[in-house]
């Protein structure tokens, strides 16, 4: 996963321990007698999963859940679904139990700095994998191990080269990182534990231990392949990369051009970043077809509550989802979002190997309220946790390694809403997800609470609006299970949408309904028919730069994180952002001229720049309208739809006008620019 803590805020509840809780409240039982202080309704949600039909025979479901180990060091508890509390063994057995065949624990080379203090992060080093390893294995599961090759997080914005490796070079790195391959698999071969697939590199699409270019990283790719094969010839060589929204088939022929020895393309797939459902099985698909490899997610989760647990914030909080999501944010919404990214892997067939959920058991250490009376003194004893034993994201030592990120944002959890326990460590049913898809399981007594109204909609005038009308609509029962029905829409209303404005229109669901008693169920959609778009590929659906001038190549168009339709002009980079995207057109007629622009996106900094320029060239006259980016999915718009005193140009035939977008922001700024319109009033 891709754990910067500054990307973690792009996108706290009553802390206390269960020691906390019972010496405040008394009792001894694991339950303390206080719970109110902690909501426990999630654990008493029973999920519906449907069961998976197309499971090849070999197909592994698991989790990675390296920061285990941290946790269980730092005093937090688990349990199993009876109350009881569980070990080490137990905490695995209860894994399997729950269907899993297969754990995951990454691994770095050297997550100490030189007093020989954590990182943080679960100080994943070879010893931790060992002592997980062995409990894994003795619970019956699989256990694949995943070298960052760095001595701290790896992911596609970075890849920082392991200390002891800084000053080799290439040929030296290579065999550097073979040895300590063969050594560290070695180390736990000796230990006994079951590793049946190795990960060479963790989402390394931009880079490697340091390393940025296909034929480098792919000699650290055979070198950590040859390792994997003199130590474990049996287990499967994982490559990782992090979002299949990329350009994974060039990835797949550099892999082949430079004879990379592997046998799983692996993929992250995070449904908040990396797009629908449906690419990722055609690209995965697309992948196994010319590669003849197997296919695998490596990485997924869901929030199954906005709330933080710890005290230091979340990937994904109220702040970072005003949109309404296509799961819910609930147990159920867990169990239907693991289920189906489990379909859409499987729908490639034969080459799908399996799914992993990413780090279900980061859990709080003490349970954090920020209204609570002991607040200070539970996140004081986080803190000291998080630095002690590594159970926070990282810990302050870490800044000698990575001083940009970890030294500034070290802290706790960021993913503890996401976790398949509470934030007290009882395990939720959408941990038994992993074997209701082979078994299928309904939750009985099921109605449908509400109906999720469409998101609005826009199309030019004289579009078909069956092209970008939803043909189903999305439905939550009161266990919050999200499921799909098929709608007709009343042709009289869409036969209205012929002039420029806002039109509702309605739909009635035509699938039996739980819980009802047969009356109709009518929704509603919000229609914005906009005027004709002058300019070429105003709103990037040709899925490319035609029209635009781009100054650099940090912006480009996309399928990332579209307003409407399939593409946008998306913008990402590790320095400084800045860049301009401009285009000129003619005035075919006199008339007047309106303009807008929608913009979404994050981490640009105080201060920055995103601005919609128009200027006409022979009057002179210009607009600047500016927009400021607050997060993912938090769309802003500027111009003539949504100005007080809306901007209008007049211009005469032949008039050349330019529109000329501006973006300019912090080292990691990223966001998207959609549906620039350019058109005459009507």
């Amino acid at each position: 996963m891709f754990c910067k803590k500054k990307t973690f805020t792009k996108m706290a509840s009553l802390a206390v321990s269960a020691a906390l809780l019972l010496s405040a409240c008394g009792g001894s039982s694991s339950e303390p007698k206080c719970a109110e202080l902690l909501d426990t309704s999630s654990r008493d949600i029973s999920v519906s999963v449907s069961r998976i039909e197309n499971l090849t025979s070999d197909f592994l479901m698991g989790a990675d859940v390296s920061s285990y180990l941290s946790i269980d060091k730092s005093g937090a508890a688990y349990y199993d679904f009876n109350g009881n509390k569980v070990d080490m063994d137990g905490f695995f057995s209860l894994l399997k139990e729950s269907g899993m065949d297969i754990v995951r624990f990454r691994v770095w080379n050297d997550p100490y700095d030189e007093k020989g203090r954590g990182y943080g992060g679960g100080n994943c080093d070879t010893n931790a994998a060992v002592t997980m390893g062995k409990s894994a294995t003795a619970a019956g599961l699989q256990v694949m191990i995943d070298y960052h090759y760095s001595d701290f997080w790896a992911d596609p914005n970075k890849q920082m080269t392991p200390k002891a490796w800084m000053l080799m070079s290439d040929e030296e790195k290579a065999a550097a990182l073979e040895s300590y391959t063969v050594e560290s698999l070695t180390a736990l071969k000796d230990a006994g534990v079951n590793v049946t697939m190795v990960s060479v590199g963790n989402e390394t699409d931009n880079g490697m231990s340091g390393e940025k270019g296909w034929t480098e990283k792919c000699e650290l790719y055979n070198a950590g392949s040859r390792a994997v094969r003199s130590v474990f010839p049996d287990a499967l060589v994982a490559v990782h990369f992090s979002n299949p929204e990329h350009d994974y088939v060039t990835y797949a022929r550099h892999l082949t051009d430079c004879n990379v020895d592997y046998d799983v393309f692996g993929t992250s797939y995070y449904p908040y970043w990396h797009g629908t459902l449906e690419n990722l099985t055609e690209v995965m698909a697309e992948i196994a077809d010319i590669t003849g490899k197997r296919v695998m997610v490596l990485e997924t989760s869901w929030a199954y509550t906005l709330e933080d647990g710890d005290g230091s914030g979340n990937t994904v909080s109220h702040e970072s989802n005003s949109a309404d999501p296509f799961y819910s944010f609930s147990v159920q919404g867990q169990a239907d979002e693991i289920a189906s990214v489990t379909q859409a892997i499987a729908n490639v067939g034969d080459a799908a190997l399996g799914m992993l959920y990413w780090e279900p058991a980061w859990i709080p250490v003490q349970y954090y309220n920020v209204k609570g009376s002991d607040a200070d003194k539970v996140l004081d004893s986080n803190r000291k946790n998080w630095e002690k034993f590594g159970s926070g994201w990282a810990s302050s030592y870490a800044s000698v390694y990575d001083p940009a990120d970890a030294g500034v944002y070290y802290g706790g959890s960021a993913v503890d809403n996401q976790a398949l326990f509470d934030f007290a460590g009882y395990p939720l049913d959408s941990l038994n997800t992993f074997r209701y898809m082979r078994e299928g399981h309904e939750a009985e007594g099921l109605t449908l609470s509400q109906v999720i109204m469409p998101a609005p909609i826009s199309i030019e005038i004289g579009e078909d609006v069956y092209d970008y009308l939803p043909m189903t609509v999305r439905g939550e029962l009161d266990n919050k299970q999200r499921l799909t029905f098929n709608v007709e829409w009343d042709e009289d209303e869409l036969s209205k949408l012929t002039a420029v404005g806002e039109y509702t229109v309605h739909c009635t669901i035509t699938d039996e309904i739980p819980g009802s008693d047969g009356t109709p169920r009518r929704v509603m959609l919000k229609v914005n028919v906009l005027p004709h778009n002058i300019l070429t590929n105003g709103d990037f659906e040709k899925g490319d730069n035609t029209g635009w001038d781009i100054s650099n190549p940090m912006a480009g168009v996309t399928r990332d994180d579209p307003y409407r339709g399939d593409y946008a002009l998306h913008f990402w980079d590790e320095g400084a952002v800045s860049f301009t995207a401009s285009q000129s057109v003619k005035a075919d007629r006199d008339g007047e001229l309106v303009f807008s622009m929608k913009a979404q996106g994050g981490d640009l900094g105080d201060g920055h720049v995103v601005k919609l320029v128009v200027k006409n060239e022979a009057t002179g006259q210009t607009y600047e309208g500016s927009v400021t980016l607050t997060g993912w999915q938090s769309w802003k718009e500027t111009g003539y739809y949504v100005e007080t005193a809306p901007p209008v140009f007049t211009v005469s035939a032949g008039d050349t006008v330019t529109v000329t977008i501006e973006v300019k922001g912090a080292a990691g700024g990223w966001g998207t620019i959609d549906d620039v319109f350019l058109a005459y009033k009507e």
